[in-house]
């Protein structure tokens, strides 16, 4: 925060807007000392709720406030930087929803076969080289195959 930018009576106009909003996240909700666990290191750590400069001009005394949490007040301000430069926002990366059939075609694309259990009727059957087995579940089968896989791997380096 840039000190010289506010005004003088910046801390009772930011108190007035957390009080305004009821001392919660006028994005998300959250209420201002709420106890959340980290997303990358899951420490613990209190929320502390800013009273953020909407149009991102610190300089001006009538300037419109929004109580926001950590979180949201840098989603704000990286949309607005992203705005004012012209370019779009990065698409998020992170997990992405797969279906069965995708994780089944990946696996036969690597020799793993992957089929309705036909004697029990229930879970699958495998079949990778010359090693196969019964699984509960396609996981379960994956699992079951690299695992098997491993140990012959190992057993081969040993005998050389």
């Amino acid at each position: 925060m840039q000190h010289h930018l506010y005004p003088a009576d910046w801390r009772a106009r930011a108190h007035a807007c957390l009080e305004r909003a009821g001392y919660r996240c006028e994005h998300c909700g959250i209420r201002h000392g709420t106890l959340r666990v980290g997303k990358h290191h899951y420490n613990l750590y209190f929320v502390h709720l800013h009273a953020a400069h909407i149009n991102h001009d610190p300089h001006n005394p009538q300037a419109e406030l929004r109580a926001l949490c950590p979180a949201c007040h840098m989603r704000h301000d990286r949309r607005t930087e992203y705005e004012t430069q012209g370019r779009s926002l990065p698409k998020r990366r992170g997990y992405q929803s797969i279906t069965l059939e995708r994780v089944l075609r990946a696996a036969r694309a690597a020799g793993l076969c992957i089929s309705p259990d036909a004697e029990s009727g229930t879970g699958v059957s495998w079949i990778i080289g010359d090693l196969s087995g019964t699984a509960v579940d396609v996981l379960e089968a994956i699992s079951s195959a690299l695992h098997c896989l491993s140990r012959e791997r190992v057993e081969q380096e040993a005998r050389t």
